[in-house]
């Protein structure tokens, strides 16, 4: 993950196929930070901070 998000922040994307399959690649990793956030949450909400 750390490789893609330097290649599309860092470096100019040349080429329609190289900016696809990086947007790809980058989609099949959304479901991590999002079950990552949603636990925080969870736990957030179980010690009654909020």
């Amino acid at each position: 993950m750390r490789n893609l998000i330097n290649q599309m922040i860092h470096e100019y994307v040349e080429g329609t196929v190289v900016l696809t399959s990086a947007l790809q690649t980058g989609h099949a990793f959304v479901p991590a930070p999002i079950g990552a956030a949603n636990k925080m949450i969870a736990e957030i909400e179980r010690l009654g901070c909020v």
